[in-house]
């Protein structure tokens, strides 16, 4: 018996599969940065099967291990993979700067390395402390237009 596409199951893919947005490329050609591990065979099973995207072309390019400036440390070896689709691909929406806001990810990186010194998280002191926070720039903003006004 043979090898056929499409035969090999994947119920819980442990692959990531980063989309780059590449504007240069044509419409119906996509980038994605994958593992060195991963094979153009399983690159579009994974995209037909999962995404039901028709694949018609895989092209991979592997990255060597770069050294970072100013220090010793090997950025690790990629897999870059330009896929050719059947169809036009519409790139999905840019997050918005708000979701991500710069005060949301210094508290998450604080609670991170909290964690990582041995601190339990407690849920009910964080939200207690989010809504202080939130009605001290409340009581901020009214003292502002008391003075204003």
């Amino acid at each position: 018996m043979g090898w056929k596409p499409g035969l090999k199951r994947i119920y819980f893919p442990n692959i990531i599969f980063r989309l780059i947005r590449t504007p240069s490329l044509p419409p119906n050609k996509v980038a994605f940065r994958i593992p060195t591990n991963v094979n153009k065979l399983d690159i579009k099973d994974y995209l037909t099967h999962i995404y039901k995207l028709e694949v018609v072309d895989v092209r991979t390019m592997v990255y060597a291990a770069e050294l970072q400036k100013y220090s010793n440390k090997y950025r690790p070896s990629y897999k870059k993979a330009i896929v050719t689709l059947s169809e036009d691909f519409n790139y999905p929406p840019t997050p918005s700067d708000s979701k991500y806001s710069i005060e949301l990810f210094q508290e998450n990186r604080k609670s991170q390395l909290r964690k990582l010194a041995g601190w339990k998280s407690r849920p009910i002191r964080v939200i207690m402390k989010q809504q202080e926070n939130q009605n001290l720039n409340e009581d901020k903003v009214v003292e502002k237009e008391n003075k204003d006004g």
